[in-house]
């Protein structure tokens, strides 16, 4: 298969950033952009060929991967704004492969791998990573003229489209149709759902789509003392007073060695950890540690490690 991002867009309400840059190319992290973050998806989940579907401020994406080396680079770009079913034409020309296609403004800790197994084995032509939708003010409960709680843009119970796609070749004719629409949403999509070929994948873990400057210095923030890494990510929370507290996040069925001393706290998921003893832990779970321990989480995994930063393994 073949990994394809859609970063033909002008970023406009991201203006004046996108002046000079296109908005793939804007940095969430000092030298760390959001197609950075996109390609180290694609090359954990073991994909080393990837199509940047580009068209405003092309010529800046090209030049800053041109000697990345990674993973096989090949830029398609549209003199003018086409439309995201013409950039979708454009690739299904030049490939013979299974598509995994991705929006050029969203960051999140999806399992690729495991949503492009969970694709493969379906009978679907396509399938959608969906994610529950936050609701971008705070919701207020109330009892008659009462207020009785209040929620700070809570998870609301309905899904969204969450940008990434697992696109299989017997679906690509629909992909190649005359539509009235030029974007896939509103000309292919439907059309696919319409022949019961589209399948979903749910996932909850962080999923942000940059489209303000708000947007984009919240995720700042959550990259604030952040790496990514192929089980997920590590994160220094906090490291003064002789204390550091460091987050891991764990995706589910990779096993991870941790190295540490103090104490850790579950904050998320279940699984197991072994140490000289096989311990099951929940979200929660508070277990003092001092030296490797190996975890294997059966569900997302989150937790704080905290140490006293003196103290020597």
């Amino acid at each position: 298969m073949i990994g394809a991002i859609l970063a033909g867009g002008y970023g406009k309400r991201l203006k004046p950033i996108t002046d000079n840059i296109p908005k793939a190319l804007i940095e969430i992290r000092e030298n760390y952009t959001i197609m950075d973050r996109q390609l180290l998806d694609f090359k954990n989940s073991g994909i080393m060929d990837v199509y940047i579907l580009s068209g405003y401020l092309s010529e800046k994406i090209e030049e800053y991967y041109r000697d990345y080396r990674d993973l096989n680079i090949h830029i398609l770009n549209e003199e003018k704004p086409m439309g995201t079913l013409y950039s979708l034409k454009n690739l299904i020309g030049h490939i013979d492969d299974d598509i995994v296609l991705r929006n050029g403004d969203t960051i999140s800790d999806i399992d690729m791998k495991d949503f492009i197994e969970y694709s493969k084995r379906k009978d679907f032509g396509m399938t959608m990573y969906i994610t529950k939708m936050k609701s971008p003010y705070g919701i207020v409960e109330f009892s008659g003229d009462a207020a009785i709680n209040f929620k700070e843009k809570p998870d609301l119970d309905y899904y969204i489209n969450a940008g990434i796609y697992y696109i299989k070749k017997s679906v690509f004719n629909y992909f190649l149709k005359d539509y009235i629409e030029t974007d896939i949403e509103k000309s292919a999509f439907p059309e696919i759902v319409h022949n019961n070929l589209l399948g979903i994948y749910k996932d909850d873990s962080l999923w942000m789509g940059i489209d303000s400057e708000k947007d984009l210095e919240t995720i700042k923030k959550f990259y604030s003392g952040r790496n990514d890494t192929e089980y997920g990510y590590v994160k220094y929370l906090y490291s003064a007073n002789n204390i550091e507290i460091k987050e891991y996040y764990i995706k589910k069925g990779y096993k991870v060695n941790i190295q540490e001393k103090g104490i850790i706290k579950l904050m998320a998921g279940s699984g197991y950890i072994y140490t000289d003893k096989t311990l099951k832990y929940n979200s929660g779970s508070i277990l003092s540690i001092s030296g490797e321990i190996h975890i294997l989480p059966y569900e997302n995994t989150k937790l704080e490690i905290i140490k006293e930063k003196n103290k020597k393994l």
